[in-house]
């Protein structure tokens, strides 16, 4: 059942990405998902990455987000889950982002982060790099700074 969702999912997170989801979602789901998103970006922030993990699912298939905030939630959904070792789902979220993210140096970011846990540190140093060709002044997460 998994494998038949995947794809449903996938070119509904890239149509939000490219500014063509259901912009005329109801206001109650709008805040329901903008809540869910806030609340899992707070849980990222301090570190409780099930939270996280949690609530930016759940604004991400909720459908509502506008593709901005969407993105974001897709990053920290993947970091949430880089950090819980869900190395196989965080690789699924940034495959929804590798070639509509508008911010490249996040998507490389937590690509960097996502090598360094299956310890390819050589493959961590190029997604860095490529975050850093994006933006000189991209600041690199903990773990990513000694790259």
């Amino acid at each position: 059942m998994h494998s038949r969702l995947l794809p449903s999912l996938t070119c509904f997170v890239m149509l939000g990405l490219c500014g063509c989801g259901d912009s005329g979602a109801a206001p109650e789901k709008v805040t329901s998902s903008e809540s869910s998103f806030d609340a899992g970006e707070q849980a990222f922030r301090s570190g409780d990455f099930a939270t996280a993990e949690a609530e930016l699912s759940t604004a991400v298939t909720a459908g509502a987000l506008q593709a901005d905030l969407l993105e974001t939630a897709l990053l920290l959904l993947a970091r949430s889950r880089i950090a819980q070792g869900k190395l196989a789902e965080a690789e699924a979220d940034l495959k929804q982002l590798e070639s509509g993210a508008t911010a490249m140096d996040q998507y490389w970011l937590a690509t960097a982060e996502l090598l360094l846990k299956k310890n390819d540190s050589a493959g961590a140093k190029k997604a860095v790099a490529e975050a850093k060709k994006v933006n000189a002044k991209v600041e690199l997460p903990g773990p990513l700074k000694g790259l």
